[in-house]
Parts: structure tokens; sequence; C-alpha cells
């Protein structure tokens, strides 16, 4: 991976991302794009509000939030600070916004911004299809997750749940309070988000109509909006990289959800999602325009390495 040479006086960047979410893939691949070197935080569901919550406190976010349904101490969390990293400049606190900024700040003949790669006259449609994205088979992706490790095979996902702090190197103390309390705070997931049983096989109606959508998409052009690389093509292949068992010989960077923790069910959709135009476009850009092979940013831990 190729990296932008930190000049003095430039901003230093802390994205702060839960190891295993979707949405938070779509944050770290924006800046892999760019090339913008940052430095990481990786941390666990309800456990990463603690280290949210100081930031969103200062007050320094500038951006009006596009999904207003999401909680200001969500992740992914992008902090910009001085060249020092003494003074929080701005904030910035969903994976869209991450890569609209991202996209107006590091755009480059290189680098085209990736809303308008395909054209001027495609912008627009690539924010609609980013927004479809996100609002439909981001949330049923994560239906799909919850209810499978967390109800139809909860007893063989139990340990493989517990384990993912340990797995991706969060950190110590994190990883040991996610690994003792992870039932609980599961259920604590799904009732705050309101993920329901019955939503189970809805979920997976949603991703097929979406993969079946984008499939016809790509009968015409070798990317979702045309033929290059767009945020469409990004959100889509990082938004489905948990409901096709992308691993990391494949192009994931982190340590992927083992597939004994997933029911014979999910596996099965997996394999019917992988053999789709769709689903073979998302294995391509893993594989192509991912950092396939190369080591994660520098990664950051408080509490002398602990947290």
């Amino acid at each position: 991976m190729v990296k932008i040479p930190q000049k003095e006086g430039s901003q230093v960047y802390l994205l702060l991302s839960i190891a295993f979410s979707h949405f938070n893939e779509k944050g770290r691949w924006a800046f892999v794009y760019y090339s913008v070197p940052y430095t990481h935080h990786l941390l666990l569901p309800w456990l990463h509000v603690l280290t949210t919550k100081p930031i969103v406190e200062q007050r320094v976010c500038n951006r009006e939030p596009r999904d207003t349904r999401s909680s200001p101490f969500s992740t992914p969390c992008l902090a910009i600070y001085n060249a020092s990293s003494t003074n929080l400049q701005e904030s910035v606190h969903d994976s869209h916004d991450i890569l609209v900024y991202l996209s107006e700040k590091f755009s480059s003949p290189e680098h085209v911004n990736l809303y308008t790669s395909c054209g001027p006259e495609k912008e627009e449609e690539i924010y609609t299809l980013e927004k479809r994205y996100d609002q439909g088979l981001g949330i049923a992706v994560r239906d799909i997750f919850y209810l499978d490790i967390l109800v139809v095979n909860k007893w063989r996902a139990m340990l493989p749940f517990a384990l993912v702090g340990f797995k991706n190197r969060v950190g110590i103390l994190q990883s040991l309070i996610w690994f003792s309390l992870s039932p609980l705070l599961g259920r604590m997931i799904t009732g705050v988000l309101d993920i329901r049983p019955e939503r189970y096989q809805n979920a997976m109606e949603i991703c097929r109509e979406e993969f079946n959508h984008a499939s016809k998409l790509l009968e015409t052009s070798k990317y979702l909006a045309g033929d290059c690389l767009s945020a469409a093509d990004i959100t889509f292949a990082a938004l489905s990289f948990i409901v096709l068992g992308i691993t990391h010989e494949e192009g994931y960077q982190l340590h992927e959800f083992p597939s004994n923790g997933w029911s014979s069910q999910a596996r099965a959709f997996q394999q019917e999602l992988r053999a789709t135009k769709a689903g073979q476009h998302v294995l391509r850009l893993f594989r192509e325009e991912r950092y396939f092979g190369t080591p994660l940013p520098r990664q950051k831990k408080t509490l002398l390495g602990l947290w």
C-alpha cells in the first residue's frame, strides 16, 4: 500500500472502529483507497462508547448526520487532530461522512473522487446507490449476523463470538470483558436495535434482492455505476463481506468470523450469494482493490495498552 508522506503541519487521523463491523470496514477501505496514513483503534460493541463519548462531548463534529437513526456514539468515528496530536480539531461519525470527507480532501488524478469517478453526470446515481446499500443491504446483513450467531446457531457460535476481541488483537481489557459478558452484550445489542427472530428470513430476501439488482447493473458495466470504481462499489463490497464470509486469504484484513460459527443455513446462503455476478464482483474487489497482503496501520491502545 502506497502511503502519502505526513507533511509538517498536516493533520493526524485516528479511526475508531469495531473489529467485525461491515460499516466500519467501509470506513477503513476509504482510507486505504486514498492512501491516507492513519492510526486505528479497534473496539468492541457497547464498550466502544467509553472511547467515542469523550470525542463526541468535545462537540467538534461539523457535519449533519445523514442517518438520523444512528447514535452519535456509534462507529466508525474519525477523530482529526493537529500535527502534534494535542488538539482535536474535528470529528466525523458515519461511514458515509468519512468517505465524503476523504473524497473532498484527498482526491487526486491517481485516486479520483469516488463520487465523480464515473463522470460528473453519475454523481447523483452513485450517492443514491450508496444510500440504498447503507439503508437496505447494510441493515439486512447486520440482522442476519446477529440473529444467526445469537439465535439460530447460538450454541456453536458462543465461543467464536466471545473470542472476536482476542482474535483481532483488541486491547486485552476490552477482550476480557467481552469474553465474559458477550452473551449478555449480544442480547443487549439485539434489544436496542430491535432485531427480532422473525426478521431473519426477511433479511435474507433483502440481500437476495440487492444482489440481484447489483448483478443486473454489472451486466452492462465493469462496476456498479460505470467503468470505474466508485463509492457505490466500495459500499456494496464492504457491507457484503460478512454475509459472503470473505476470509483473510481472500482480502479481508482482520480476522473473519469462523465458518463453524455460522449455521448450515447461513453457510448455504453465503455460497448462494457468492455464485451471483454481484458476489463475484465483491470477491474481485477484495482481491484487486483492497489492501490484500499488506499490514494494517499502526494500532492505538490506551490504558497502558490494555484498552
